[in-house]
């Protein structure tokens, strides 16, 4: 927990010529709900589905290059890479975001050579594509606990019950430094589908030689439609849908009396290039505080954490230099919707290896932003479940690393601006003895920077609508959203005139430690 002895270092008198200089963002020239709805309705507009690689996701940098190049003072570059690209193969007819749900058909064969189609929620992303024919066999279905092998799914079309997965509440109150009131009177596990081993299972079906499967969802098809997860940038050797829960229940009744369907993938991998886009604004020191966020995305929560980033590079721009005793960096990262090659990790990698020449103070990862609590509920009629807002802020993850400077900034701020159902987390694992550090992950693109030991904060949630496109602008309050930019903007003026050291914490000790061979974390990325 937090000691003493930094409320003292907190409170200490701001750099020379800095008397005049926000401690704290002036919610009058910070945008508004309204103008960050408005931007993530132009980011959307290039297609619900960004996914690196894409002409949407390029257009979308197009765009945004375009609008950080209008603030003053900030100068913009790109950083190329290559990456492995999926892409689904079909266009939509109402809209964008409905490519990937026409991306997947299962054909049921029937006598005399006709077939019959059974509505699917779409194709699973980087799924191996088929010819228009597909990849068929026997329906067999594989219940929770079973693990698929070659005895018993090769050759088959396996259907799994969607996997389940959650956090106890007891876990994260363990982790918090602060958890707010209406969260922690909350008991119970956490679950979300995001948190499910989906990579694992489509590996496990791809080495069991299946000749397809099925995840079949507890809840209506139309719910789930698009849905883009999982996100390891894996191309597997299997292809995959998913379903609802009406046309799960009807598989399992076709698999009971031995009948065949056809699993069809339309999609193509293919070799493409992205960029990061990496915009400094410059200030008295050349020691950076970064900024950072993704580009790519499949609804209106992944990721609007453009918008929010953007917001705060016009603001932070509006402060006089001499308010800015350091020069911020805004990273706008790619490759996360397949994170093989995460751009954000191909960044932390550099500011890795400059970090002990004292050209960076701290990174903010900020992602998924102003989200409401979506929960499964009974149908009325008892039939079945439904997913339904429940009028709460999805609970939302303020990390904070190994530096008390950072834990008290991110407390400070979560408690002056009453952000709500928030926990400050020293990370989301369990810690590990002589690991440096000894938690790992952030949630999320925070992890990068947290696991290169470079001093981190992160913001982040998983709620229902993370990969789930049907919610559309419903899924986020930007009310909530403004009040969490708020709060990461004032943690931000509070630590950017802190020395170095104070910022840094534990770190150093850490990055010590690991040079002398401790254990870390690991930087292995998922095989594309």
């Amino acid at each position: 927990m937090v000691g003493a002895a930094l409320v003292l270092v907190l409170s200490a008198a701001p750099a020379a010529g800095a008397a005049t200089c926000p401690t704290t963002v002036n919610d009058r020239a910070f945008a508004g709900a309204a103008q960050l709805r408005a931007t993530m309705a132009k980011v959307t507009s290039f297609g619900q589905l960004r996914n690196a690689g894409s002409r949407s996701h390029n257009q979308e940098l197009r765009w945004l290059d375009g609008r950080l190049k209008r603030i003053q003072g900030l100068r913009v570059r790109s950083d190329p890479y290559w990456v492995r690209s999926w892409q689904p193969t079909t266009h939509a007819r109402k809209g964008p975001g409905m490519d990937l749900a026409r991306a997947g058909e299962l054909r049921l064969p029937k006598l005399g050579g006709s077939t019959t189609r059974i509505p699917v929620a779409g194709a699973v992303p980087y799924a191996r594509p088929t010819n228009n024919r597909g990849s068929g066999g026997p329906l067999v279905y594989l219940p929770p606990g079973q693990q698929i092998t070659a005895q018993n799914a090769a050759g088959k079309v396996v259907i799994r019950d969607f996997p389940q997965a959650s956090i106890p509440a007891a876990g994260i109150q363990f982790l918090s430094l602060y958890i707010t009131p209406d969260l922690a009177t909350q008991t119970g596990a956490y679950a979300r589908p995001y948190l499910a081993p989906l990579d694992q299972e489509m590996w496990n079906a791809g080495t069991a030689g299946a000749a397809g499967i099925v995840f079949d969802f507890d809840v209506p098809e139309k719910q789930v439609r698009g849905y883009w997860d999982p996100h390891n940038g894996t191309h597997y050797k299997v292809p995959g849908l998913f379903v609802g829960a009406d046309q799960g229940a009807q598989l399992k009744a076709l698999a009971a009396a031995g009948r065949s369907a056809r699993v069809v993938v339309h999609a193509r991998s293919k070799r493409a290039k992205t960029r990061n886009l990496i915009a400094t604004l410059p200030g008295q020191s050349p020691q950076r505080i970064v900024l950072s966020t993704h580009t790519d995305g499949a609804t209106w929560v992944q990721e609007n954490g453009v918008a929010g980033v953007l917001a705060l590079a016009r603001y932070l721009a509006g402060l006089p230099k001499p308010c800015r005793p350091r020069t911020f960096q805004f990273e706008f990262g790619s490759g996360h919707l397949g994170f093989a090659r995460d751009g954000t990790e191909l960044y932390a990698r550099r500011l890795d290896q400059q970090y002990d020449q004292g050209s960076v103070a701290f990174a903010f990862a900020l992602e998924h932003m102003g989200t409401r609590e979506i929960l499964p509920v009974p149908d009325a009629d008892g039939s079945g479940q439904h997913l339904a807002f429940t009028g709460r802020g999805e609970a939302y993850l303020f990390g904070a690393g190994d530096s008390d400077a950072l834990r008290q900034a991110a407390v400070n701020a979560t408690k002056a601006r009453n952000l709500d159902h928030t926990a400050v987390l020293r990370g989301l694992g369990v810690p590990v003895a002589g690991q440096a550090p000894p938690i790992c992950s952030m949630g999320g693109i925070g992890t990068a920077f947290q696991s290169h030991l470079i001093p981190t904060l992160a913001m982040i949630s998983g709620p229902w609508s993370l990969w789930a496109p049907s919610f559309g602008p419903r899924a986020v309050d930007f009310n909530r959203m403004r009040s969490q930019l708020l709060a990461a903007g004032d943690a931000v003026l509070a630590l950017q005139g802190f020395p170095s050291a104070q910022i840094a914490g534990d770190y150093p000790d850490y990055r010590a430690q690991r040079a002398a061979g401790a254990p870390t974390c690991s930087h292995e990325l998922p095989p594309q």
